[in-house]
């Protein structure tokens, strides 16, 4: 049985990560790798949506990752990639 998690983009995350240069887009999928690995990884910051759930923003190289783990499922919810300057 394995512990890894997976993780999935929403549409706008996907888009974004599509649209960057390729050694951009490898940093940022192999921290997400990292993150399924290791979903407990401390991220930078922790916020709470409306509803009160914690979505966790992780700083990689000049960007910024916002997820969500749901641990019943094993996944990584990433719901907004953007850069940071």
């Amino acid at each position: 049985m394995s512990l890894e998690y997976r993780w999935m983009l929403d549409a706008e995350p996907y888009g974004f990560l599509r649209r960057l240069p390729r050694a951009r887009r490898v940093v940022i999928e192999r921290a997400l790798d990292r993150l399924g690995h290791n979903p407990f990884t401390e991220p930078s910051f922790i916020g709470f949506d409306s509803e009160g759930e914690a979505v966790f923003h992780l700083f990689i190289s000049s960007h910024v990752i916002v997820y969500h783990v749901d641990h019943a499922v094993r996944r990584v919810f990433v719901f907004e990639i953007y850069r940071v300057r």
